[in-house]
């Protein structure tokens, strides 16, 4: 006799989503202090609280701000990455790396320059 077995679902149905994954800049989206501001949504569409364990940019121009580090069931919370335009007009895109206790992982957030 042979069984098979087929589970349904997952052990970790915590799934963190991001919108947008990229956001696309340009020199006018600057603020006063020549930085671009560009914000993340982190959005747990799961039954159960996921926690953001890092947030790793992947170079010392950019800063981020984050609202929460504990994103509850059907909320959302804000991931801001800093960087000065110039900088980022130089690399032509900067990243953060997000660690989680999700789905995923680690997720990926990126500030891209575009041109006018």
């Amino acid at each position: 006799m042979i069984l098979i077995w087929f589970a349904s679902g997952s052990s970790n149905s915590k799934e963190l989503l991001v919108e947008p994954k990229v956001k696309l800049v340009i020199e006018k989206d600057k603020n006063e202090l020549g930085e671009i501001v560009a914000e993340f949504q982190l959005i747990n569409s799961g039954a159960e609280p996921i926690n953001i364990f890092s947030v790793s940019p992947h170079c010392s121009c950019t800063d981020y701000t984050i609202s929460s580090l504990k994103v509850n069931s059907d909320k959302s919370e804000t991931l801001s990455l800093t960087v000065p335009w110039d900088q980022l007009k130089t690399l032509g895109e900067v990243y953060a790396v997000i660690k989680t206790d999700s789905k995923q992982k680690f997720l990926k957030v990126s500030v891209k320059a575009g041109s006018e």
